[in-house]
C-alpha cells in the first residue's frame, strides 16, 4: 500500500477522533451544568435511591453530588491531554502524506497507537467509575455513549496498527 494512502486513511480516523473530542471538550467548558448534572446523578446514585430494589446492594457507594465540580474539570483536564495527543499525531500523519517517508509514517502510527490508547483508557475509566456507582441502571444512553467510544477507540487502534511495519521498496529502473 503507498504511504501517501496509508498516512491520508489513517489522517482521516486520528484527526476526526481530535476534532470530535476538542468539540467535546469545547462543550464541556461551554455547558459545564450538563455533564456536572450527569455526574452529581451517578456519583450521589440519587436516580437509584428512588427506587426501592433497583440498585438497593449498591447505594452505600453513593458519594457527594459536590465533587462532581471538581471532577468534571479533572475529566475536562485529561481530555485536552488526549486531545493533544490525537492533534500531534495528526501533524505527524500531515508530514508522512507529504514527505511520503516511511520513518515518519512509522512515528505517526506509534504516536496515534499511543492517543488511541489514551483515548480508549479515558473511556475505560468512565465505563468502570460508572459500573461502581450503578449508572447502567438508570443513564444507559450515557453508558452507551462511553461503551461506544471505547469500540471505536478500540476499532481504530486496529485500523492503524494493521499499517505494515516495514513497507515493501519501491522498484527501481
Amino acid at each position: 500500500m503507498p504511504i501517501r494512502l496509508i498516512a491520508v486513511s489513517r489522517l482521516v480516523v486520528i484527526m476526526g477522533l481530535a476534532v470530535w473530542l476538542t468539540v467535546a471538550v469545547t462543550n464541556n467548558l461551554t455547558d459545564p451544568g450538563t455533564n456536572r448534572l450527569l455526574l452529581g446523578h451517578t456519583l450521589s446514585m440519587g436516580l437509584l435511591m428512588e427506587e426501592e430494589v433497583l440498585g438497593a446492594g449498591l447505594r452505600w457507594r453513593a458519594i457527594s453530588p459536590d465533587l462532581s465540580y471538581g471532577l468534571l474539570y479533572l475529566v475536562i483536564t485529561v481530555q485536552i491531554i488526549v486531545c493533544v495527543f490525537l492533534w500531534r499525531a495528526s501533524v505527524t500523519y500531515i508530514q508522512a502524506l507529504l514527505s511520503t517517508d516511511e520513518p515518519t509514517l512509522i512515528k505517526a502510527r506509534n504516536q496515534a497507537l499511543l492517543s488511541l490508547t489514551l483515548f480508549v483508557g479515558l473511556w475505560m475509566c468512565f465505563i468502570c467509575g460508572g459500573l461502581w456507582f450503578g449508572y447502567w441502571l438508570k443513564q444507559g444512553p450515557v453508558q452507551m455513549v462511553h461503551l461506544i467510544l471505547i469500540v471505536i477507540g478500540l476499532g481504530s487502534m486496529s485500523f492503524v496498527q494493521s499499517q505494515p511495519a516495514a513497507l515493501p521498496s519501491m522498484p527501481t529502473k
